[in-house]
Order: C-alpha cells, then sequence, then structure tokens
C-alpha cells in the first residue's frame, strides 16, 4: 500500500510539473509580448516624434521636405489640425478636395510662412521633449537647444553615417547613464552641409518599463505561485481515475484470491482425506463428488474472472449484429421451464417479433446469469417472467421474479464485482459475479441495465439494447 500511495505521489507531482510548466510558459510568453509591445510603443512614439520635429527644422530652414519626413509630417498634421466643416451639398463637387491635397497646402502654408522666420502655429504639444541641435561637419554645435539632457554631447559617429547615407537612426548614452534616441539628417544649406540632430531622452520610458518589470515579476510570482496551487488540484483530480483503477485492481484481485482461496482449500482438504489409509471406498468417492464439485466451481469463477479482466483491458470480443429476441428465448425456455417446474416456480416468457443488435452469445450468457439469479431467490409458488418491449430505438428484456427482493441501500451497489446482500440473498457457492457481469457484457453491446426492487416485491432487472 505504502509503495501505491508513494507512485502515486509521484505520479501527481509529474503531472503539477508538467501543468506547472505550462502555465508559467504561458505566463512568460504573455509577459514577453507585453514588454514587446509596450517598447514598440514607446520606440514608434518617440522616432514618430523626431521624424516631425524634423520636419518642422526644415519648414523653418525652408529646406525640401525629404518623402519619409513629409509622410509623417502630413500624417501628423491630419491627426492634429481641425476638420473643416463639410460642404453643402450643391457646392460640394467644386470644393471636394481630397486628404492628401490639403495636408500638401498645409504643407505649403508652413514653407511660405518660413521665409519671415516663423513656424505655423501647429499643435506641437507632443513634441516639447524633442531638441534639435545644428551641428557642423566637425561635431561642433552651431545652434545649441536648451532641453538638451545634462553631459549629452553630439553624436560624431551619427555624424558620420548621416553623411553616408543622408539620416541615421541610433541610440546613445549620456555619461550619467541616460538613453539618448537620435535622428541625424545631411542638410545641404546656404551653399555649405548642415547637420541636424534631434534627440530625445528616453529617461521616463526607461522609468515606466522598469516600473512595468518590477510589476511583471511581482503579478508573475503571485500568478506562479496561484499556478502551482491550481496545478497541484488539477493533477490530484487528474489522477483520480488511475488511483479509482488502482483500487479497484487491487481490491479485485483481493476478491478473487478470497473467493479462490475456499475452494482450493477444499479440494487440498478432500484429496487429503482420500489419500489417508483408514478412508472407506464410500468416503473416496464422497470425497472425489466434494473435489469435482469445487473444481467445476473454480472453473467458473476463472472464466468470469477472465471475461471481466478482458473487458477491463478493452479486449472483450463482441460481433453485433441483428438478433431476434425470440431465437436467444426459444434455447433458453425448455431448459429453464423444467427447471422452474421442478422447484415450483411458474415461468412465463410471452413471444416476442423485437430484433436487437447484439452478440447473440453474450445476450445468452446474460439471460442465463438472470434467469439464474431469480430461480435461486425465488421460493416454490413464485413467479419468473420474461417480457420484451419496443420503446422507440431500444428493445427492452425485462427479467422479474418474485423472491425477497433486495433492501434499497444495497440496491446501488448490487452491480459491482464480489458484492453480496448477506442478509436477504446470500450465496456461498457463488461469487458476487452474475449482476457485474450482465453489466459488462450489455455495457459491451452498448445496452443499459436497470434495476427495481419494491420493498417485499422481488427484483425487476431490465436491459436495454440498441433495436436492429
Amino acid at each position: 500500500m505504502l509503495t501505491e500511495k508513494r507512485l502515486l505521489n509521484r505520479l501527481r507531482l509529474r503531472l503539477t510539473g508538467v501543468y506547472l510548466a505550462a502555465a508559467l510558459g504561458f505566463i512568460a510568453l504573455l509577459a514577453g509580448l507585453s514588454v514587446a509591445l509596450l517598447r514598440f510603443y514607446f520606440q514608434s512614439a518617440t522616432d514618430s516624434a523626431l521624424r516631425n520635429r524634423m520636419a518642422l527644422e526644415y519648414l523653418q530652414l525652408g529646406a525640401p521636405l525629404p518623402s519619409e519626413l513629409e509622410r509623417s509630417y502630413l500624417e501628423w498634421l491630419r491627426l492634429r489640425l481641425p476638420v473643416p466643416a463639410a460642404p453643402s451639398d450643391d457646392k460640394e463637387r467644386d470644393h471636394e478636395e481630397d486628404d492628401d491635397e490639403r495636408d500638401v497646402k498645409d504643407a505649403d502654408k508652413q514653407k511660405s510662412k518660413s521665409g519671415s522666420g516663423a513656424v505655423d502655429t501647429a499643435p506641437i504639444e507632443d513634441l516639447v521633449s524633442v531638441f534639435v541641435i545644428r551641428l557642423n561637419g566637425a561635431g561642433r554645435v552651431l545652434v545649441p537647444s536648451a532641453i538638451v539632457p545634462p553631459g549629452f554631447a553630439p553624436s560624431l559617429d551619427a555624424i558620420a553615417a548621416a553623411r553616408q547615407s543622408g539620416a541615421d537612426w541610433r541610440t546613445v548614452q549620456t555619461p550619467a547613464g541616460e538613453s539618448v534616441r537620435l535622428l541625424t539628417y545631411a542638410l545641404r544649406h546656404s551653399n555649405e552641409t548642415v547637420y541636424l540632430q534631434a534627440g530625445r531622452s528616453l529617461i521616463e520610458q526607461d522609468t515606466v518599463m522598469r516600473q512595468f518589470l518590477a510589476g511583471l515579476l511581482g503579478g508573475g510570482g503571485a500568478l506562479a505561485g496561484l499556478a502551482a496551487l491550481v496545478s497541484w488540484f488539477t493533477a490530484g483530480r487528474a489522477i483520480r481515475p488511475v488511483q479509482a483503477a488502482w483500487e479497484r485492481q487491487r481490491e479485485f484481485v483481493a476478491n478473487a484470491s478470497h473467493e479462490l482461496r475456499a475452494p482450493l482449500a477444499l479440494i487440498q482438504l478432500s484429496a487429503e482425506l482420500a489419500a489417508r489409509s483408514d478412508t472407506s471406498p464410500d468416503e473416496r468417492q464422497e470425497l472425489a463428488g466434494d473435489v469435482l464439485r469445487e473444481a467445476r466451481h473454480m472453473a467458473r469463477l476463472v472464466s468470469d474472472l477472465l471475461l471481466l479482466s478482458r473487458a477491463d483491458a478493452g479486449r472483450l470480443p463482441v460481433q453485433i449484429e441483428a438478433v431476434p429476441a425470440q431465437r436467444v428465448l426459444d434455447s433458453l425456455a425448455g431448459e429453464w421451464g423444467r427447471a422452474c417446474a421442478e422447484r415450483g416456480v411458474t415461468f412465463e416468457a410471452p413471444p416476442t417479433p423485437a430484433v436487437v443488435r447484439a452478440d447473440e452469445s453474450y445476450l445468452r450468457q446474460v439471460l442465463l446469469a438472470l434467469l439464474d439469479n431469480a430461480l435461486r431467490y425465488t421460493p416454490a409458488g413464485g413467479r419468473i417472467r420474461v417480457l420484451v418491449s419496443s420503446r422507440e430505438r431500444r428493445v427492452e428484456i425485462t427479467v422479474a421474479d418474485s423472491g425477497p427482493g433486495i433492501p434499497p441501500q444495497h440496491l446501488p451497489r448490487v452491480l459491482e464485482r464480489f458484492y453480496q446482500v448477506d442478509a436477504a440473498r446470500g450465496d456461498k457457492a457463488h461469487a458476487g459475479l452474475g449482476l457485474s457481469i450482465v453489466r459488462t457484457l450489455v455495457e459491451a453491446m452498448g445496452g443499459t441495465v436497470r434495476l427495481d426492487s419494491p420493498a417485499g416485491q422481488g427484483l425487476t432487472v431490465t436491459i436495454a439494447l440498441p433495436a436492429a
């Protein structure tokens, strides 16, 4: 028993580890996606602000906008400038302009005003944190900015890259460890090349990212603990069928051993008595009869155990076909009619045209077990009836006796293996497998078993099988 518990605990721990690993993987994936999306948002917003601020610098200098800056700037204007009132229907055709044309005109207005050194009063609240400095090719500041981060020095590498390709993106570090995102453009202005370097400090974004990561770690730790509890609980529920199967197997082996021990002991005792020299021939013959009777009982018990074992392993051969119920009843009527007559019990089996889908040999074995059970507990003067009825697409075969019945508290368990109701229906010659085998065979044929035992009115067993 200790070994079983240890193995079940190991299985539960392994399942918990699998569930926990899956949960942690999902949490890590979700956290990674969240961090990636937040970084992407910050970088996209920062790069967009740098492009737009650089476009304003170009307009102030009266220089034509590069295509990248123009697209970003027009989109920025479209989102921020007031939308004009819609024209009336009769003038709509004459005054219709698409969004791109209107944005180009807005840009032209910016350029026309730049000649006087002024920039249009477009909303630039989202650009106030962006600085722009003008540099020469050696990196000397020509026009400084008041919002440059402390300790920031122009990037000569960015100037060199812009000289080669016209523009450069990079992130640099100040001596104080502050990150700054830079956009550098090379601009030909007044017969000389001027380098415009727009930058934005990332200190606030880095602070938000650190706080977000700290929140993720704290929340992730709490979720990991919750996931561990849920995984342990889920693993416990997952192994319940295994544990129940283990318990059934252990109980099955114990009950089978108990049932086999008694006939084996009787066979051994009878053989020892028969082998004694002082045993008379008549006693030897009587002992041989005992041995034969117990051997038959063991053979029947082993056969039943083998059938149940095959059913548990899913290797029970079943051949479903259309079977006339009357044919099966006719094969049993003569034998059981005589057996009932010898016991003084009335046997009734009205004819029926019903045809069921079943395995004929198993159906016959089921009815044999039910009739044997009914005859054993029906007293003289009683009655056993076998009735067949069709209900929609099912055929119900009912075996009812007029015996003592089964007490209500035992009724839910009589289909279990080796279960016997000792007070009313105990029988030492039987192992308590009959009704269990009935349920196993009926379920293998796609049917169901129902028991009914009104107080003092006998036992009624109804099996329902698919109609052919």
